[in-house]
């Protein structure tokens, strides 16, 4: 049987695992750290310096003191605790399925082998992750916006098949999965009208005997590459440092989830 432990970093540092989720579930229950570190056997120390660390790695925090009232105060889960308990929850019971795939082995060389089966390998050169951002429908197919790190825009087009067997909505993340032979180059802005143009830097150029392949970084940071032939690339006199745009079409773009 295969066990792991689920622990979530930032900076570097313990965020969120079960124990630290167990205290949030306990504070929530009793309204007070000392309540739910006594609940959990664990000194009020330590469970103090748990809930501090969680609130520092938070852009929100996750639990508030109170004072006064009725009751004289206590402590309280916040809405982002709330959502963060659930979150890892869910993570949890997916963590626990993937798990489950190894329930009836004991033998590392087949859990390795399936473990193989289960990686995803793509020959897509440029695979970059965003939010979906708009969704536009047509009679036939269904138009997604992918914005890249709040900042690059990419569009697909893909049909209304596609569209339901992926199950895609406003807000949820994607991949952009384009092939770097379907990646058009600039120097200038181009005239060819074209669902996708994306203006970067170019900082890398590598060459064969046949194809040059270059690759810009955009706005948000990501990089996409492009690969044409020698003979295209050579007009264009594109070079390390300098701005360019690449450019392709909307149906050259497949997503994945």
């Amino acid at each position: 049987m295969l066990e792991a432990r689920l622990w979530m970093k930032k900076s570097d540092k313990n965020f969120l695992g079960k124990g630290r989720i167990e205290l949030l579930e306990n504070i929530r229950e009793f309204g007070s750290i000392h309540a739910a570190a006594k609940a959990m056997k664990m000194s009020y120390k330590a469970a103090w310096d748990s809930v501090d660390a969680m609130n520092n790695l938070s852009e929100i925090p996750l639990v508030l003191k109170t004072s006064g009232g009725k009751g004289g105060g206590g402590t309280i889960i916040t809405p982002k605790g709330e959502e963060v308990i659930a979150a890892f929850h869910n993570l949890q019971a997916k963590h626990q399925q993937f798990l489950d795939l190894f329930a009836n082995s004991d033998d590392l060389l087949t859990i390795v082998q399936t473990l193989s089966r289960l990686s995803l390998k793509l020959s897509a050169r440029n695979q970059l992750i965003g939010t979906i951002s708009a969704i536009s429908e047509d009679a036939v197919n269904v138009a997604i916006e992918l914005t890249i790190k709040a900042a690059d825009k990419i569009y697909s087009s893909i049909t209304k098949n596609s569209y339901q067997e992926l199950g895609l909505h406003l807000g949820e993340s994607a991949i952009a999965i384009i092939k770097a032979s379907s990646v058009l180059l600039s120097k200038t802005k181009p005239t060819i009208a074209c669902e996708n143009l994306l203006k970067g830097t170019i900082i890398q150029i590598l060459s064969d005997t046949s194809n040059t392949e270059v690759t810009l970084e955009l706005e948000s940071k990501s990089t996409i590459t492009a690969t044409i032939t020698n003979d295209a690339f050579e007009p264009l006199n594109l070079k390390i440092n300098e701005e360019a745009y690449a450019f392709f079409k909307a149906s050259n773009v497949i997503l994945g989830v």
